[in-house]
């Protein structure tokens, strides 16, 4: 979707405010209106640079410069908020455990930011990418994301169940009063109801998610007592609209959406705004009275809402909702869009607030130091070299998968069989190329923090396993290691026949010890013989990149891809057309 920069103006009549009036300090009695810019970001997901001059935390410094500029001309203020899932995803803040991410955002001058369902993925801190231990706190590199913040990090409806508050982490906290321009402006944040559901669950345990519109209730209330005339929230959870030209028209959007049914449920005039996010879409309505902005994902553009804050009142008086604006270092001068696949050009430099926009330097030097630690781990030598390019599906199946497979099999005594998913959502993301083999190149193909699960079924309930991957169509996704699959057609429906390295079959009664990754034990692939709540899953268990690092170095010497087609193990298909293919 092409992003505009024009702006939708709006004066939202917020009577509610006027019962405030009386109530204001010292500060807010000067007479006049001034004006708030609420600048919100989410979803960057570690997109931490630009791409071909979009994009990029650098870039969006310059426009927040020029914003602040313009604030600082008239009286007002620039609020920097983020509504959440920000340092998982791109590989050098993956490989920083956000610290690359973090650092920027203290060089721009954020001023509060959610938790998302993506902050607990890290897990535990890790030291030269691997984890301290296996009994390390599960949450160890979000706190430490949070602690390395020079911004309050927001959880109003993150709940631990040994005490039943929210939680008490190192500068987190359910809200957060500050001054902008002389005004008490209160901060909330709140992540989406499943969120817990949507990363990790051994990264979790102890937490829970209450219902978003209570605890953003209670909050607002409390910071309203204490002083606040603004209340801002920045939720992870979001809506998605499709036109943006006049934010009272919801016709082009979600009207389901979690964020709206959220916004719906608060007492008019308790909340001004909202920074949303974890939908990937874009939001730049109102709704119940409340200003809502969302800008897309993985750091392409920004939203921006404008509150007219009467001093003499003590109220806001009005909104200007802003379409998301898209974060280009060159645009087209009629439309103000960066994608030259949709603006023809030509195309000048960008401009914003009346200014050219310059990336901020200082922002790409916060990052130079992670980003050099980044640098260092992922040249690491692994001892081992590729002589041919190890990929994610050759020949109808996945000879890196197998390698995977070969790995997690070996790490679990008396394995008799290993599944990894080669190429689907949530399997590896790249193949290995020929040369020098690197954690770098290892962490390309697999960047997630997955541990390793074991697992005792039958012949039989892995006959169900791989019969779910057959309806899936995902078969040739799959590694495989210790077992040859054969599928045929009998009676007009696929047959499996199951059978070890050696030849013996597999029968329905035997038992055997199958190790997998977390996702997939979680997920459809396993489900069939999945006992309620899912399988238990010590933290102990290792991680699936480390043990395969391990691996690799162990084994050492010259790797091909012929070696893994179906050393270990393979599945292979001789149905018949009335079977499907």
């Amino acid at each position: 979707m092409q992003l505009s920069d024009a702006a939708v103006p709006m004066a939202v009549a917020l009577a509610a405010y006027a019962a405030t009036v009386g109530m204001t300090g010292h500060a807010d009695r000067a007479g006049g209106v001034v004006t708030l810019s609420i600048v919100g970001t989410t979803d960057l997901h570690g997109a931490a640079f630009d791409r071909h001059g979009n994009g990029g935390l650098a870039l969006l410094g310059g426009y927040v410069a020029n914003l602040r500029a313009a604030r600082a001309a008239d009286g007002g203020a620039v609020l920097l908020i983020d509504a959440g899932d920000t340092y998982q995803g791109g590989i050098e803040s993956n490989l920083s455990e956000g610290a690359l991410v973090v650092d920027a955002y203290n060089a721009l001058g954020y001023t509060a930011a959610a938790i998302g369902n993506h902050e607990f993925d890290f897990g535990p801190v890790d030291v030269a990418g691997r984890r301290v231990s296996p009994l390390a706190d599960p949450r160890g590199a979000l706190e430490a994301i949070a602690a390395r913040a020079r911004f309050p990090v927001l959880a109003a409806n993150l709940v631990d169940e040994a005490t039943e508050r929210p939680v008490d982490w190192p500068n987190v906290t359910p809200s957060a009063l500050v001054d902008a321009a002389g005004v008490r402006v209160g901060l909330i944040g709140v992540m989406t109801i499943d969120a817990l559901q949507k990363t990790l669950a051994v990264n979790t345990r102890g937490l829970r998610v209450t219902p978003l519109a209570p605890a953003i209730a209670a909050e607002a209330s409390a910071l309203r007592a204490a002083g606040a005339r603004v209340v801002v929230v920045a939720a992870h959870a979001g809506g998605r609209c499709r036109q943006f030209d006049n934010p009272s028209d919801l016709s082009s959007c979600d009207d389901a959406s979690e964020i709206f049914q959220v916004a719906r449920a608060l007492r008019p005039g308790l909340v001004d705004a909202i920074v949303a996010g974890h939908a990937h879409a874009g939001v730049a309505h109102v709704v119940n009275g409340i200003a809502i902005t969302e800008s897309f994902s993985h750091g392409r553009a920004f939203g921006r809402i404008d509150l007219a804050f009467d001093r003499g009142r003590g109220a806001v008086t009005a909104a200007r909702v802003f379409a998301p604006r898209s974060l280009c270092a060159t645009e087209n001068p009629r439309t103000r869009g960066c994608d030259p696949s949709v603006d023809a050009g030509p195309f000048v430099p960008a401009r914003y607030e009346g200014r050219p926009v310059a990336p901020d330097a200082a922002v790409a030097g916060a990052m130079a130091p992670a980003l050099e630690a980044v640098r260092h781990l992922r040249e690491t030598p692994l001892g081992a070299v590729a002589d041919t390019p190890l990929g994610r599906a050759a020949g109808g199946g996945s000879p890196l998968g197998n390698l995977f497979a070969d790995a997690l099999r070996a790490s679990v005594p008396g394995a008799d069989v290993a599944l990894v998913n080669g190429s689907a959502r949530g399997g590896l993301r790249a193949d290995l190329p020929a040369g020098p083999l690197t954690f770098g190149l290892l962490y390309d193909a697999f960047p997630f923090d997955n541990q390793v699960v074991r697992l005792q079924m039958t012949g039989a309930e892995l006959g169900r396993v791989l019969g779910t991957a057959l309806e899936l169509g995902r078969p040739g996704t799959l590694g495989i290691s210790g077992i040859r699959v054969r599928v045929t057609c009998a009676e007009g429906a696929p047959q499996l026949d199951l059978r070890r390295a050696t030849g013996a079959p597999v029968a329905a009664v035997e038992p055997l010890i199958v190790v997998t990754t977390e996702m997939l034990a979680f997920g459809r692939l396993f489900a069939p013989v999945a006992p309620p709540g899912g399988f238990a899953l010590p933290a102990s268990a290792p991680v699936v990149r480390e043990v395969v690092a391990d691996w690799i170095t162990r084994r050492g010497g010259r790797l091909a891809e012929a070696q893994f087609r179906d050393a270990g193990g393979s599945w292979t298909s001789e149905r018949r057309a009335a079977c499907g293919p």
